[in-house]
C-alpha cells in the first residue's frame, strides 16, 4: 500500500468516525423516541464494527510495530490486565454516556434547542482528529532504539 493510499484510508476512516460520533451524540436533538434512537444507534454500532474491521487498512504498519515490541509479561498477567481494562472501559463508557446525556437534558430543560449538539460536535472533532494520527508511526518514534 502506498503512503498516499494509507493517508486516504485514514482520512476516510476519520471522516466516518467523526460523523458516526456526531450522529450518536446529537441524536437526542433529532429523535425524541427512545426506541427509535435505540434502533438508529444499533445501526451506528454496525458502522463502528465495520470501521474496526478497516483498521488494518487504515494503519498498515500497526501489525509490524506490534511484532517489534518486546513483551516479557506472562500471558496470564496480560490476559488479566486485558480483562480488567475491558471491564473498566465498559464501566467508564456507560458512566460517560450517562453524564453526557444528562448534561444535554439539563441544558434542554433550560430552554436551549439542540442542547446535545455542541457536545456532539466537540466529541466528533476530537474523534476525527484522533483518527487522523498515524499512531504506529508515532509510537515507533518514541520506542525506536
Amino acid at each position: 500500500m502506498t503512503d498516499t493510499e494509507s493517508k486516504n484510508n485514514r482520512l476516510t476512516f476519520a471522516g466516518v468516525a467523526a460523523l458516526t460520533v456526531l450522529t450518536w451524540y446529537a441524536l437526542p436533538d433529532a429523535v425524541r423516541s427512545r426506541g427509535v434512537r435505540a434502533v438508529i444507534k444499533t445501526g451506528l454500532l454496525g458502522v463502528t464494527a465495520a470501521g474496526m474491521a478497516m483498521i488494518p487498512q487504515v494503519y498498515p504498519d500497526a501489525e509490524k510495530f506490534a511484532q517489534e515490541v518486546r513483551n516479557d509479561v506472562p500471558e496470564s498477567a496480560r490476559t488479566a490486565a486485558a480483562a480488567g481494562a475491558a471491564a473498566l472501559a465498559v464501566v467508564g463508557t456507560i458512566w460517560g454516556e450517562k453524564v453526557i446525556y444528562a448534561r444535554g437534558e439539563r441544558i434542554r430543560a433550560g430552554g436551549v434547542r439542540c442542547a446535545h449538539t455542541p457536545a456532539a460536535v466537540a466529541l466528533a472533532l476530537a474523534t476525527g482528529a484522533a483518527a487522523l494520527v498515524d499512531w504506529p508511526a508515532l509510537a515507533h518514534r518514541f520506542t525506536a532504539h
